[in-house]
């Protein structure tokens, strides 16, 4: 059915969520698309009423939880379901290679195993998945050969792992493959309690992740961004769960964090960062990164009733700045876990800790030790400290959404973003030509698992694109062919620095922050002060406190999640733009 255009137009007054769902505002849905896509400056400067925006960010929410959907989204999505259950295509439809076509059998083989286990939902939640799995208990394999337990000590020093991808099943039983699901096996402790921190959640989704292992009554903290009734209503539903929306000071940031947080029955305490929003479709054919702590035991008694922020942490201060960042939030919900970071033993953690937080930052040019440790400056202060480079080193960025960079390189990706990224004890100037973005072409996505429907989770806009249509001369293609994930559409963000023959890498970031400002920052007030809008959270591998060494030995130490070389967009080629999809 058609949505009716609100009879009010742009002088409607409305905030209710039933309101945009039920009536059509053009110029609202086109400043939220905008907020989504990160063009925080752009939409600043239209000069918004206050009521306007917050308009606006109640539809941008509707829309990046996908309540609000365009009817021609809404077809294409259903063409795509249709042809993944057996539906006939129409000849000039069909692109597929006959190989891709068995894997898409294989998949539908193993979708129907999963419904076999799926209640009905009248009402279209997810918790009927949830009680379904709740009854049944259906165990999922995480393995012929390692549980996860296994698979995190056999990962050590760098515990970092890539999402199984459903349809792809040579990648279930790797052993730098984990399912969200094997993060609650008892294999890595008795679970005593656990929280969760991120943008998106699908309540049910979640709770059946617990369900596969017999925990899902345990007492479950949720912090998320994205406005749900679901959510809002989980403590009601579900008595051992407490939920809380996060919504940043800022009108145009997000609660983009991914961490869980683990508390078992022997004290000790587990710490994952990950790239995925907590729905189906993350974890099912995207290519996402995990990285998993080693258990955390608590401190010895004596040292834990004196223990101050810097006790039983490890040289990288992951402790301590995992704690600022913690305290940031202000919820009363989060100190009974601050307490447990206290009294554990971090000793043991080789990363640091990258986090991003809203807020205005001043900075003292001159003084490392007053420079803000947010964003993009905390990691460039970390890398000043402890990392090396070399003239030709290339600072590799890839990412699932990009911002809006500004009307050149040198306004904020090579100027500022870059700069931090090529820190190190001995500077190496950066220019243009050293910075490859990978984000997936027009192309990748069209032959990836499910097709254009694969760029469901890649927002950028041809819109935003045409403001900054310099940015395609950085961009290379998706290609994880060594990890069999090329056609798993990458929702995963890291960032690296190599060497120029490729071979050797000075850092790897694994982290929830997207190419925008609002996720790193931007020098503001004429340098004075780093704006933060998003909350973010990511790991930092630095060779001197995992292997002692200046670098990595790529292929060998560690493995990127795509392929090297890179691969260049071609002539022909554009981002994916997610209008493709409307």
């Amino acid at each position: 059915m058609d949505m009716k255009e609100c009879t009010y137009g742009s002088k409607c007054y409305r905030r209710n969520k039933q309101h945009f769902l039920g009536f059509s505002h053009p110029y609202i849905e086109n400043v939220a698309s905008r907020i989504n896509n990160g063009e925080i400056e752009a939409v600043m400067s239209l000069g918004l009423t206050p009521d306007l925006v917050e308009q606006a960010q109640v539809v941008a929410e509707l829309m990046e939880s996908g309540e609000l959907i365009p009817k021609e989204q809404q077809m294409l999505e259903t063409s795509v379901y249709n042809r993944t259950r057996g539906v006939k295509r129409n000849a000039s439809e069909m692109t597929q290679t006959k190989a891709s076509q068995e894997a898409e059998v294989n998949h539908l083989e193993h979708k129907e195993k999963q419904l076999k286990i799926k209640a009905p939902s009248a009402d279209g939640k997810t918790f009927a998945t949830f009680k379904a799995l709740e009854e049944n208990q259906p165990q999922e394999s995480v393995g012929k050969e390692l549980n996860p337990q296994q698979k995190v000590e056999a990962s050590a020093p760098l515990h970092y792992f890539l999402s199984a991808v459903a349809n792809e099943p040579e990648t279930w039983n790797q052993p730098l493959t984990l399912r969200f699901a094997d993060l609650f096996h008892p294999s890595l402790g008795l679970l005593q309690q656990s929280m969760q921190m991120n943008f998106m959640v699908e309540l049910g989704w979640l709770l059946a992740q617990y369900c596969q292992h017999k925990v899902q009554r345990k007492p479950l903290l949720v912090i998320y961004g994205v406005e749900s009734k679901e959510l809002s209503e989980a403590g009601s539903r579900v008595p051992t769960i407490n939920t809380i929306r996060v919504k940043p000071k800022y009108p145009f940031g997000s609660h983009h964090t991914k961490m869980s947080m683990m508390s078992y029955e022997d004290g000790s305490l587990r710490i994952v960062v990950h790239t995925g929003n907590l729905i189906e479709s993350d974890w099912e054919d995207r290519t996402q990164g995990i990285w998993v702590s080693p258990s955390c035991p608590p401190l010895l008694s004596e040292a834990a009733e004196n223990t101050g922020d810097g006790d039983g942490d490890s040289v990288t201060g992951f402790k301590r700045d995992l704690l600022r960042y913690l305290e940031t939030y202000s919820l009363v919900a989060l100190q009974p876990w601050m307490e447990k970071i206290r009294k554990a033993d971090m000793s043991h953690i080789n990363v640091c800790f990258i986090p991003s937080s809203p807020g205005s930052y001043p900075i003292h040019p001159g003084a490392n030790e007053r420079v803000p440790r947010w964003g993009h400056l905390h990691l460039s202060w970390l890398l000043q400290q402890h990392s090396s480079s070399e003239p030709d080193d290339t600072v590799i960025m890839q990412c699932s959404s990009i911002g809006s960079l500004g009307p050149s390189p040198s306004s904020w990706l090579v100027g500022e973003l870059a700069v931090s990224m090529a820190a190190s004890s001995s500077t190496a100037k950066l220019g243009q030509q050293t910075v490859q973005v990978v984000y997936p072409c027009a192309q990748d996505v069209k032959a990836s698992i499910h097709g254009m429907a694969g760029g469901g989770c890649l927002p950028y806009t041809r819109q935003g694109h045409s403001k900054q249509t310099w940015f395609t001369g950085f961009l290379y293609k998706w290609r994880s062919e060594s990890r069999l994930r090329t056609r798993a559409m990458p929702h995963i963000k890291s960032y690296a620095r190599v060497s120029s023959d490729m071979t050797r890498a000075s850092f790897f970031l694994l982290t929830s922050a997207n190419v925008s400002k609002a996720a790193w920052g931007m020098r503001s007030n004429k340098c004075a002060t780093l704006m933060i809008q998003s909350f973010e959270a990511g790991v930092l591998f630095l060779p001197k406190f995992i292997f002692g060494g200046r670098s990595f030995e790529l292929g060998r130490q560690i493995i990127l999640p795509y392929d090297l070389p890179l691969t260049k967009y071609g002539d022909g080629d554009e981002p994916w733009f997610i209008d493709n999809m409307r």
